[in-house]
């Protein structure tokens, strides 16, 4: 299951370190998590995944829940479900999401918390979606789109929100098509090929349209065995969203993939640009480690990416494989950026 932008991929990010216990058969794993972040308090969550086959059409499950201090409540459910061609590994996946979210608006300024506008979010969203393999390597997808919010900030006038849509909340309809390919030879791990992602969300809230477009980029490269076989992975995003997309959609720096830890949405705009480079190294047949370092900007449009310094880190990671035939991977990152660090813990790799 490699979806990375809701439902069937369950994260949580943390700001100090966690504990992690995994209770495993095959392809089975329960990870209960606690921390503790400066923003949120106390954490206290638990994530499950488990997957029938390493197939794209294979049935699979997953469940993500936390609680935090200050009173953020978020539910996560996903299912996948073979589609309905025979003789192809089409699949069909559906999610949905709850949560209470006392945050902090940090779209439309480069600094941190202290700076940002407060607000609060109530939202359940929903999601449907179709994939087909076109052959090999390209596979297409659609997914339908159901959302509805109550955004509430503490300073409704603040010129920080001037340009941002759908600040009160309301209901959201979107269509979400997505053209994928990959030539990776692992699913999990992959030691060569790349993969390019190209995605278009086209929807309307509140008799307002809007419409977001997505770039992806990945690639990978195997070391010589004197390394471990270790692999260098690099990859790169682009998003461009218009002036009407609601704001619990809008584009970010997304905190448990591109930008290890950051919050999840710490930074939000109409576009954002991003790059990392991570070496994995195997220590054995269920243990590797990663070092990575990663660039990331924001704007209401491109010409914005060099009026501010560009948000920089880095960091290092551990990965256990709950399965002895394949690498399945549990992730746990610890990364910075511009010293503001945070730890990520996941199924599967950031890229």
């Amino acid at each position: 299951m490699k979806s990375k932008k809701r439902g069937l991929a369950c994260w949580l990010a943390i700001a100090s370190a966690g504990f992690v216990h995994t209770v495993s058969a095959s392809e089975f794993v329960i990870l209960p998590v606690f921390g503790n972040q400066q923003d949120t308090g106390f954490q206290f969550g638990a994530a499950g995944i488990w997957e029938q086959a390493p197939e794209p059409d294979a049935l699979a499950a997953n469940i993500f829940f936390v609680l935090t201090q200050n009173g953020q409540r978020s539910l996560a459910t996903g299912l996948r479900l073979p589609g309905p061609v025979a003789e192809r590994q089409d699949a069909i996946e559906l999610g949905i999401r709850l949560s209470q979210f006392p945050n902090e608006f940090f779209g439309y300024r480069t600094t941190f918390l202290a700076e940002g506008e407060r607000y609060d979010e109530e939202s359940v969203t929903l999601s449907a979606g179709w994939s087909y393999p076109l052959n090999t390597n390209w596979r297409a997808q659609a997914t339908g789109l159901a959302a509805w919010a109550d955004v509430t900030f503490d300073n409704p006038s603040s010129p920080l929100l001037d340009n941002v849509a759908w600040t009160t909340g309301g209901t959201a309809q979107a269509l979400e098509f997505e053209l994928s390919r990959d030539t990776t030879d692992d699913n999990g791990w992959p030691t060569q090929g790349s993969r390019f992602i190209s995605g278009i969300t086209t929807g309307q809230a509140e008799q307002q349209a809007f419409s977001i477009f997505q770039q992806e980029a990945t690639r990978y490269w195997g070391m010589s065995p004197q390394w471990r076989n270790s692999v260098l992975a690099l990859g790169a995003q682009w998003q461009f969203a218009s002036a009407d997309t609601p704001f619990i959609f809008m584009p970010s720096l997304n905190g448990t993939q591109w930008m290890r830890g950051l919050d999840g949405a710490q930074y939000r705009n109409l576009t954002t640009v991003s790059a990392q480079a991570e070496a994995r190294i195997p220590l054995s047949q269920r243990f590797a480690t990663t070092v990575f370092t990663h660039v990331g900007q924001i704007g209401a449009d491109p010409g914005e990416w060099t009026e501010s310094a560009l948000k920089t880190g880095g960091g290092l990671g551990f990965r256990y494989s709950i399965s002895s035939e394949r690498r399945l991977n549990i992730r746990v990152d610890l990364g910075w950026v511009d010293g503001r660090g945070g730890a990520v813990i996941n199924f599967g790799e950031a890229f």
